[in-house]
């Protein structure tokens, strides 16, 4: 008789690792966005207590919604739960519409003002002043992501 090793996964810290990825897509949405939770339940369709249960890690947020977030909010949205496997989403189509340029710049200022001396942390990026511009910078990476989708598809 040959004995296999199966490999046991504890299903509670792997529960607890999911709903803490749930919750910080939704509190990424939340701050890059400006929307609300029930701006949220809205977009992709489901009640405000799943979301708000979501939020506050008590209960699991389904495939099928998650899904949702991705479609509405972008692909790398669901970063924080493809994280936990060592990756992050890159969106396959890009949207010829979006001119990096400005982003580019207003990141670039943002960070810049963040270092003058006249700045709260002076020279030295406060956690309060990197917190400021983390939205712009994932909304670059979100743009970078597409423009390098279209130039893989031009290539194709």
């Amino acid at each position: 008789m040959v004995q296999c090793n199966v490999l046991r996964v504890n299903a509670v810290e792997e529960r607890e690792e999911y709903r803490d990825a749930v919750a910080e897509i939704l509190r990424n949405v939340q701050h890059d966005h400006g929307v609300t939770l029930l701006d949220i339940a809205e977009r992709i369709d489901v009640s405000l207590g799943t979301i708000s249960n979501a939020a506050n890690k008590k209960a699991d947020l389904t495939a099928p919604f998650l899904k949702r977030i991705g479609k509405v909010f972008g692909a790398s949205s669901l970063d924080p739960y493809v994280r936990s496997i060592g990756g992050r989403v890159m969106p396959t189509e890009a949207d010829s519409a979006v001119d990096i340029l400005p982003t580019i710049f207003s990141a670039g200022h943002q960070i810049a003002t963040a270092r003058t001396a006249s700045s709260p942390g002076g020279t030295v990026e406060t956690l309060s002043e990197k917190l400021g511009y983390l939205p712009e910078l994932r909304r670059l990476r979100r743009e970078t992501d597409a423009l390098i989708a279209k130039i893989v598809e031009e290539a194709a």
